[in-house]
């Protein structure tokens, strides 16, 4: 290869290519699909949310125990109101989940174990809120009178030694689980899509057979490999910038991306050599994508037995585990070399096939 001769059909493949609508399409959409998702999806967890009103003959403490006993997994609001009738005011117009009417000397009382009168207002509807501030209330007294548990609960956590796919959706998100798909999309697109359009465009225009005059198959095939990398890295980096999207292994995951990669320009080559125009590319674009970026949405799925064996050998379904250990900073599917094995070897495969197909195009 020369570089020489590669850098100004490269300058040319990345001015020509970003004029193309198909090549544009190809970028745009997962991009489009990894923001539009990075805004539906939540990586937090829902929280519970409870409003207390509450009203009070002299200062308490009662609703900042609440607000400890809760803790960071509830979203408790507590409100101070001047009267009872304001309190009830406020849980009959549903602002509130619970009331309280906190008579003079509760603190003293409680710590005191004189077991005092509480006022708790509530509506008759069901209110998951409101039975949950109850529980709620009842354990913060008891921490308040400084009752003693009935029972010491010591847990005893049991490693799982597989994990399943709900610990796996649970650990990553559905919005990272998303955008990691994306990920896997956006690279397949211009792996499989660009990539081959700009090389099918250069046959059938026959400007392939004047550039093979003053430049080597080789050095064509490396321009149009070098285009669809760059695409790749600027493509990457808006996607992940934009969503945020932070991989824990950053090493892991820079590695997994660049394997795909190649891998991906390589069946990429093969297709653009393969087909006599950019029509026919067109034409079987779709049966072609699909196979390829479908096994990224099934890793950690809990299929079944066959289907797992058929996702182990193949290299996007490979790339998603890699990634999903990237992502999580965990080892949920082990083996990381053989992963790469296999990504690795369908690339070298495709990259075979395309050196046998070009020497017989020279001859």
């Amino acid at each position: 290869m020369r570089l020489k001769l590669i850098l100004p059909i490269f300058r040319k493949d990345v001015r020509d290519a970003i004029r193309d609508a198909r090549v544009l399409v190809a970028i745009l959409v997962p991009l489009g699909l990894g923001l539009l998702y990075g805004q539906i999806f939540d990586d937090e967890a829902p929280k519970l949310s409870i409003n207390i009103a509450y009203t009070a003959a002299e200062t308490t403490t009662l609703p900042d125990a609440l607000r400890t006993a809760a803790g960071p997994a509830v979203e408790l609001t507590v409100s101070t109101f001047d009267s009872a009738a304001a309190v009830r005011e406020q849980v009959d117009a549903e602002k509130a989940d619970l009331g309280l009417v906190i008579p003079a000397g509760f603190d003293a009382a409680v710590r005191q174990g004189r077991s005092p009168e509480l006022t708790v207002i509530r509506t008759s509807a069901t209110n998951s809120s409101a039975d949950f501030a109850l529980s709620l209330l009842d354990s913060t007294l008891r921490t308040m009178a400084g009752q003693t548990p009935p029972a010491t609960i010591q847990t005893d956590v049991i490693t799982a030694s597989d994990q399943g796919a709900g610990a796996i959706f649970e650990d990553l998100g559905p919005r990272r689980y998303v955008l990691l798909a994306m990920v896997v999309m956006l690279i397949a697109m211009i792996g499989m899509l660009v990539v081959p359009v700009i090389l099918a465009e250069e046959a059938e225009k026959k400007t392939l057979d004047a550039l093979v005059m003053v430049a080597s198959y080789t050095d064509v095939i490396a321009a149009k490999a070098l285009v669809g990398l760059v695409y790749m890295v600027i493509s990457l980096g808006f996607l992940l910038s934009l969503t945020g999207l932070s991989p824990a292994n950053p090493a892991l995951f820079v590695a997994a991306v660049l394997a795909l990669s190649v891998t991906m320009i390589a069946f990429g080559l093969l297709l653009g050599a393969f087909f006599k125009n950019a029509n026919q590319l067109n034409t079987w674009s779709g049966f072609i994508i699909l196979p390829v970026i479908a096994p990224v949405f099934l890793v950690g799925l809990g299929m079944p037995r066959p289907v797992e064996l058929l996702l182990k050998v193949l290299p996007t379904s490979q790339a998603g585990q890699l990634l999903i250990n990237a992502l999580s900073g965990r080892d949920y599917f082990g083996n990381v070399w053989l992963g790469f094995v296999v990504i690795l070897a369908w690339g070298l495969a495709a990259f075979l096939l395309l050196a046998r197909l070009l020497q017989r195009r020279e001859a």
